[in-house]
């Protein structure tokens, strides 16, 4: 794909007394569409291999890059990447008269006639309209194959008569005919039409699996949507990025970074994992909803649930009811109310034993909408009035969590099965982190058997059990703070076989003493990206030495805390 877009691999020449500017021109000449960057990329080198490799940023020096630290800190074995900063590069194919492949050797294709470059002739070949010329049509419910019977002579003029597929339920017609068939086609196949797919997605989605794993694969993987964060403002600062967001679509796969920190696929599990309060409605703002920021966040459940991230189960039913079918429940009551001032309005109206009490509440009391007379014989009448209205003006900011439901076709799945999907938006129905969740996935990397090594790491892996509850110096250290500080994320993976194939790698150092020399402690190692941790054995002798160790380590670092 890459290759096609001109950004493919290839073989530069940096002398190594170039300079800053000299290699970005070196560059911009073998990609020219690196130009749209305007200096903002930076060059990454890989580690590993096995087809999954960790990108490490290639860090330039005060000057930027030059040939010199290139040939210091690289090396020139292996490949370096350029990455852009800010921009995303448009990797559509481009033709091959291009720029770009001037240099590349070229044949010609003997189908098309069209010279190709010598290293994309091969994928050419393969989709070449031109290479294989194939007529096929209709007769007597027959596919007839016209390179054969034609010569044969079996097929008569009369079956060689142009034919045009109706876009509604694909038959083949003539010109003539398809006028008289589409005048009718859709009026006579609407309602049967929309029975069968109905019938084939209920008996297709056994389970909330299934349904996620459909629209898992509408993901557009051909792009990267980049989101660009601060730790310190992460909420405000992710929906101005959503929304002003305009070199890729949400329905391309998120990429989430955190200014000033490196990381990849952690870094996007957090930045969608959060940590409300439960069986809530959405918060009324004016503001916010004036700035279409109840879509963004309508897309960002979407994406969530599609790529990974935990489900937004923390919606009243009523909410959820709303989002499903875009009408109220018709069972909605005052329980359904969670704004913190309406309550405590509606707790002084049910606690006012005077009718002097309520009339200083006449004000807040109208202004939900209240139109009968304000006495004490009235509180019933009264506080359903005003919790009618605290759920009516949330009605515009959920058709616009609807509207970003959209995204991926969420708002019809959730349409068709209401029962089933209840359990991603209302509390009380997924499974949580725990230690058994927490034991299961844990795949530690142990030494030989029978080796005092062996002995050291198996009483490390049985503090892990422990962690839960509060340490003595009142830090909570959790199952769920552990598993996200480890792997950025704090949910049990939605998808069933996702959830089989969660595993935390856990390694053990025996060296550190020969690393570091005399020291007196050393904190466990993690590496989120590939969901693994390292902890020190000779720093882990007791279950308080592991809990305390543990609990500064999460709260010193880099926490993948939920927001």
């Amino acid at each position: 794909m890459l290759l096609q877009a001109g950004l493919g691999r290839r073989t530069v020449n940096v002398p190594e007394d170039a300079c800053h500017n000299e290699i970005t021109h070196i560059l911009s000449e073998t990609y020219p569409k690196m130009s749209e960057l305007e200096g903002a990329w930076m060059l990454h080198k890989a580690m590993g291999g096995s087809g999954q490799r960790k990108l490490n940023l290639l860090t330039p020096e005060e000057e930027g890059y030059t040939g010199a630290s290139l040939v210091k800190s690289w090396g020139g074995k292996g490949c370096l990447y350029i990455m852009p900063i800010q921009n995303t590069l448009d990797i559509s194919p481009l033709p091959f008269t291009a720029l770009e492949f001037q240099a590349m050797p070229k044949a010609q294709c003997v189908s098309c006639q069209e010279y190709v470059p010598l290293q994309l002739l091969g994928l050419h070949v393969n989709t070449c309209i031109q290479s294989k010329v194939k007529v096929e049509t209709h007769c007597d419910d027959d596919i007839i194959n016209l390179d054969d019977e034609v010569a044969s002579g079996d097929v008569q003029p009369s079956h060689l008569e142009s034919k045009v597929a109706c876009p509604l339920c694909s038959q083949l017609f003539t010109k003539d005919d398809i006028y008289v068939h589409a005048s009718v086609c859709g009026e006579s196949n609407t309602n049967e039409g929309d029975a069968d797919i109905s019938e084939d997605t209920n008996e297709h989605f056994g389970s909330v699996s299934d349904i996620l794993m459909s629209l898992e694969k509408k993901v557009d993987t051909s792009r990267s949507f980049n989101i660009n964060v601060t730790r310190e403002d992460l909420f405000q600062r992710g929906l101005k990025q959503w929304a002003r967001q305009k070199q890729a679509s949400p329905k391309n796969l998120l990429s989430v970074s955190f200014i000033g920190e490196n990381g990849i696929d952690a870094l996007r599990k957090e930045f969608l994992t959060g940590d409300g309060e439960r069986g809530k409605n959405p918060k009324y703002s004016i503001c916010d909803y004036q700035d279409n920021s109840f879509k963004t966040c309508g897309e960002i459940f979407a994406t969530s649930l599609v790529q990974g991230g935990p489900a937004p189960n923390f919606l009243t039913r009523w909410c959820y009811h709303f989002l499903c079918h875009g009408e109220m429940d018709k069972d909605v009551g005052v329980l359904e109310v969670t704004d913190q001032d309406i309550k405590n309005l509606m707790t002084e109206v049910e606690n006012a034993e005077g009718g002097e009490r309520l009339i200083d509440l006449s004000d807040a009391i109208v202004a939900c909408g209240y139109t009968g007379p304000i006495n004490v014989d009235q509180k019933k009448a009264i506080t359903d009035a005003i919790a009618l209205h605290a759920l009516v003006r949330l009605i515009p900011i959920l058709n616009q969590l609807r509207e970003g439901l959209r995204l991926y076709g969420l708002d019809e799945v959730l349409a068709q099965h209401t029962q089933m999907c209840q359990q991603l938006f209302v509390p009380g129905h997924l499974q949580e982190v725990n230690v058994d969740f927490l034991l299961l996935a844990l795949s530690p990397d142990f030494s030989e058997e029978g080796s005092m090594r062996r002995q050291r790491e198996m009483e490390g892996q049985s503090h892990v059990a422990a962690v839960h509850g509060t340490n003595g110096g009142g830090k909570r250290l959790s199952v769920r703070s552990f598993i996200q500080w480890v792997t950025g994320q704090a949910h049990v993976p939605l998808i069933e076989s996702k959830r089989e194939a969660f595993k935390i790698t856990v390694n053990f150092d025996h060296d550190c003493d020969s690393r570091y020399g005399a020291h007196s402690l050393c904190y466990p190692i993690v590496n989120a990206c590939a969901v693994a941790i390292t902890f020190p054995t000779r720093h882990l002798a007791t279950s308080q030495e592991f809990e305390n160790n543990l609990t500064e380590a999460i709260c010193g670092g880099y926490e993948f805390s939920g927001h």
